[in-house]
């Protein structure tokens, strides 16, 4: 089963991370933390995973409690199969926000490429409980469901 990166996963992430310091972060990132989180974006648009590691690294250096950032290094590493890392970063992402939908989808995908149907499905329903509008997550269980059926 292949796991489609989107343009909506993009967006999904920049509204995250707009929204984290006014509800979850006790200080606003600094400026340039936010610039490095932007340029990984832009990194992750264009298929460069390992800009994006780089960008999201300078984020995590500078704050390292930013699950946002963890959460996009974890895409940015799902990306580049390099599975273990990218769980690593999920479960870090995860610790630091338990409301982190964009963490949870991932960490879907990453369990997905494991083998792992049934803790895939669990963290696209948690993901979809946190953001109802999740529609990877939603699209992911179904394919899921099918290959379980096989």
């Amino acid at each position: 089963m292949k796991v489609k990166w989107t343009v909506f996963t993009v967006l999904l992430f920049l509204f995250i991370f707009v929204s984290i310091p006014a509800y979850s972060q006790p200080q606003p990132y600094s400026p340039l933390a936010l610039e490095h989180f932007k340029r990984s974006l832009e990194y992750m648009m264009i298929g460069d995973y390992y800009d994006a590691i780089i960008s999201c690294n300078n984020v995590i250096k500078l704050d390292p409690n930013s699950a946002v950032a963890y959460a996009l290094r974890a895409r940015a590493y799902f990306e580049l199969n390099e599975i273990d890392r990218a769980l690593a970063d999920c479960n870090q992402a995860i610790k630091l926000d338990r409301n982190n939908a964009a963490a949870y989808n991932i960490r879907g995908n990453v369990y997905v490429k494991k083998g792992d149907y049934k803790r895939a499905i669990s963290d696209w329903q948690a993901a979809i409980r946190i953001n109802p509008e999740l529609e990877e997550a939603k699209y992911n269980i179904d394919l899921a469901k099918k290959e379980q059926d096989k």
